[in-house]
């Protein structure tokens, strides 16, 4: 399901570098597939995690009390949040003026660091004990996140700040979302059949870090084209993947069955059967 939110997120986040801009009608569109998103991902089966450290202790307290200690710490991070994202994205533009320092290579490495380090170090720890699902399902999540209700904030908050009903974007811009959604595309395109294969790894690796070797604009839609032509290979490969994965947000999930004899698929589907159908699920 997630992955076929972010292949429509994709989809529709490909009208930005077509029209240069993110008009508020568009932000307001991705804000409603984020909410949808929310609401899908609320009604699917879950199961008890297992807690440890701070959060086996707050998971441990009272209904009430962990309630109220979840919103502290959400207003406390929130504060922070609105407190420091300026002075830190405007320092770091400094930085980079004074250094001689590309400042979207700046921002682009120094940034993600302190915004993305979170589900990083979640996702690491995830693959280290051995829960590989888990720790690629939570880049995801966190990817149609950033495609969904990051990119629909910006034109809503530019208008908040007196700005238009559409932020316009210059060439460099451009370039940058076009490469990023170009990414994108690729890792939905091999991930498709719900396997992450070595070559996948390597590929994504060497090729993000050809973009900081190479920063020039004809460079940039180089790499574009060569995601663009790996995308369309893996599409091709996955393509009996592309419907379910388009439909998957779409399908009513699963209801536990009488007497706790686990799911009952939704009707027009089947019970997936075997190792390869349960890591499917």
């Amino acid at each position: 399901m997630e992955l076929g939110f972010l292949l429509i997120a994709s989809l529709v986040a490909l009208v930005v570098p077509l029209s240069g801009q993110i008009s508020l009608v568009l932000g307001f569109v991705l804000l409603g597939l984020f909410v949808f998103y929310l609401w899908k991902v609320a009604q699917a089966s879950v199961s008890e995690p297992e807690l440890v450290g701070a959060a086996a202790r707050i998971g441990g307290l009272p209904a009430r009390g962990r309630r109220l200690l979840v919103a502290g710490l959400s207003v406390f991070a929130a504060a922070v949040i609105v407190t420091s994202a300026e002075p830190f994205a405007s320092s770091l533009i400094t930085t980079g003026t004074e250094l001689g320092i590309d400042r979207f290579l700046l921002v682009q490495w120094v940034a993600p660091l302190a915004s993305e380090a979170p589900e990083f170090i979640v996702a690491i720890l995830f693959a280290l004990h051995g829960k590989g699902g888990d720790a690629i399902g939570t880049l995801i999540s966190s990817k149609v996140n950033q495609w969904t209700l990051l990119v629909g904030s910006l034109p809503v908050a530019y208008l908040a700040g007196g700005g238009g009903t559409g932020l316009v974007l210059d060439g460099r811009q451009v370039e940058e979302f076009l490469l990023t959604a170009a990414q994108t595309l690729l890792g939905i395109a091999a991930l498709l059949a719900l396997r992450f294969p070595r070559w996948l790894a390597f590929t994504l690796l060497g090729l993000f870090a050809v973009q900081y070797a190479l920063p020039g604009q004809a460079a940039r839609y180089v790499l574009c084209a060569v995601y663009g032509g790996i995308a369309v290979a893996a599409l091709a490969r996955n393509r009996r993947h592309i419907l379910p994965t388009l439909t998957a947000p779409f399908r009513r999930a699963p209801v536990p069955a009488p007497g706790g004899g686990g799911a009952v698929p939704a009707p027009g589907t089947s019970r997936p059967r075997g190792p390869q159908a349960e890591s499917r699920t």
